[in-house]
C-alpha cells in the first residue's frame, strides 16, 4: 500500500489537559462493544458502574454526557480511563481522533480533523504545509477508479501549488484561480479527457504572474460591500437558528448578530480590514495553510467528481462563518484573542464534521436564498 500524509499527521500529539477546547466535551461519543465490556469489568477501579455512564441500546453504545462532559473527564481535564486503567483501555474513537483516513485503491491518505485545536495551532505555527509519501507491502484491494483518482490528485496538486507557491499574490486571487482550475478539471472529466498534461499547460497560463495580477485587479473592482455585509448577516442567522448546544459559541454568534444590528456597512468594511491585518500580523501563514490543508483533506470526490466544486464552496462558507464570528468578537474587544479564535474555528468545525443535518441546512439555505455569489464576494473580503 501507498500512504500520503500531511506532515502534521505524523507530528501530532494530543496536548490533553492543555487543550483549550477538549474533544471530551459536547460530543456524543460512540464506543465499541468490546470497550463497553472492559469498562464493565473495571467498574470498581473507575468508581462508577458502566451502565451509569454508558448507554447500550443493543446495537451501539454511547457515552451519557454529564452537563456536556464525558463522565470520565476529571476536573483537571485528564481522562480517568487513562489515569486509572491506561491508554490501552480507550475506545477506538478516542484513540484515533483526530486522525482521519481515506482509501483509494492502493493509496491511503491520512490527515487530522480540523476540529482539534492542536491541529489549528500547528497550522498557525507552520510556515508551509508539506506532504509525505511512503509505502509498505500490504496488499491493495481492487479499485475501479484509479485513473480518475490519479487525475484528481494532479488537479489537486495544481490547485495547492497555486495557493501555496504564489505568496506575492493576494489569497483571494489565488483561490479564484484555484477554483477556475478545478472547474476546468471537472470539464475534462465530464468530456472523458483525463489528460493531466493538457491541464498542466492551462495551469501554466493561469499561474503566470501577469495573468494573476490582472485577475487581482478585476476582483478588486467587483467587490461589493453591501453584498458582503448582507451575506454575513444571513449566515449568522442560519447558524443561530439551528443549534444552541455549544453555549459559548452561540453566545459569540449572538454577539456577532448584535454587531450587524449596531454597525453599518462602512464600519463593517473597516473592521474587516483591521481584523484581517491583525490575523495576518499574528499568523502570517495561517490562511494559506488552512486552505492548502482543507483542499488536501476535503476536496477529492471519487467517483462523483462534480461534488468537488460543492466541497470547495462549502469550505469557503465554513471559513466565512468562523471569520465573521471572530471578526465581531475582535471588533468588540479591540484585539485578537488567540484562545477564543481557536475555540471559534474548532467548534464550528466540530459541529459541521459531526452534525450532518446542520451541514445540509446550511447548504440548502445558501442555495435557496441564492447566496452563493455573495459567499464568493465575502470570501474575498475576509481574506
Amino acid at each position: 500500500m501507498n500512504y500520503l500524509d500531511v506532515d502534521i499527521y505524523r507530528e501530532f500529539k494530543c496536548i490533553a489537559d492543555a487543550c483549550p477546547n477538549t474533544c471530551c466535551v459536547g460530543w456524543e461519543v460512540f464506543i465499541d462493544k468490546n470497550t463497553y465490556k472492559k469498562m464493565a469489568e473495571k467498574e470498581e477501579q473507575l468508581g462508577i458502574p458502566a451502565k451509569e455512564w454508558l448507554k447500550d441500546n443493543g446495537e451501539i453504545v454511547s457515552v451519557r454526557l454529564d452537563h456536556e462532559r464525558c463522565p470520565m473527564l476529571a476536573d483537571n481535564n485528564l481522562c480517568n480511563v487513562v489515569m486509572k486503567l491506561g491508554p490501552e483501555y480507550l475506545s477506538s474513537v478516542c484513540t484515533i481522533y483526530p486522525r482521519a483516513y481515506a482509501s483509494y485503491g492502493d493509496t491511503i491518505e491520512r490527515h487530522l480533523q480540523i476540529s482539534c485545536p492542536e491541529v489549528i495551532m500547528k497550522l498557525m505555527e507552520k510556515h508551509t504545509i508539506e506532504f509525505d509519501a511512503c509505502h509498505d507491502q500490504s496488499p491493495a484491494p481492487e479499485y475501479p477508479y484509479t485513473q480518475l483518482y490519479l487525475f484528481e490528485c494532479d488537479v489537486r496538486a495544481f490547485i495547492i501549488g497555486i495557493i501555496q507557491d504564489m505568496p506575492q499574490i493576494t489569497l483571494n486571487t489565488r483561490l479564484f484561480t484555484a477554483y477556475t482550475i478545478l472547474e476546468e478539471g471537472i470539464r475534462m472529466y465530464q468530456e472523458n479527457q483525463l489528460d493531466s498534461g493538457k491541464l498542466e499547460k492551462e495551469v501554466s497560463f493561469y499561474a503566470g504572474e501577469s495573468v494573476l495580477r490582472n485577475v487581482e485587479t478585476q476582483l478588486t473592482q467587483v467587490v461589493n460591500g453591501s453584498s458582503q455585509y448582507r451575506f454575513a448577516e444571513q449566515l449568522l442567522k442560519i447558524a443561530d437558528s439551528y443549534n444552541q448546544r455549544y453555549v459559548r459559541l452561540f453566545r459569540l454568534v449572538r454577539q456577532a448578530m448584535a454587531y450587524f444590528e449596531e454597525h453599518d456597512i462602512g464600519q463593517y468594511m473597516s473592521d474587516v480590514q483591521e481584523f484581517k491585518k491583525a490575523c495576518l500580523d499574528t499568523y502570517p501563514d495561517f490562511y494559506t495553510n488552512y486552505w492548502v490543508y482543507r483542499i488536501f483533506a476535503d476536496t477529492l470526490s471519487v467517483p462523483d467528481y462534480e461534488k468537488s466544486k460543492e466541497k470547495f464552496s462549502y469550505i469557503a462558507i465554513e471559513f466565512a462563518l468562523f471569520q465573521t464570528i471572530a471578526m465581531a468578537a475582535f471588533a468588540k474587544r479591540g484585539s485578537l484573542d488567540h484562545e477564543e479564535y481557536i475555540y471559534i474555528i474548532s467548534t464550528i468545525s466540530r459541529i459541521l464534521e459531526h452534525t450532518e443535518n446542520f451541514r445540509n441546512v446550511l447548504m440548502n439555505e445558501i442555495h435557496e436564498k441564492k447566496l452563493a455569489s455573495a459567499a464568493g464576494i465575502l470570501l474575498m473580503a475576509l481574506i
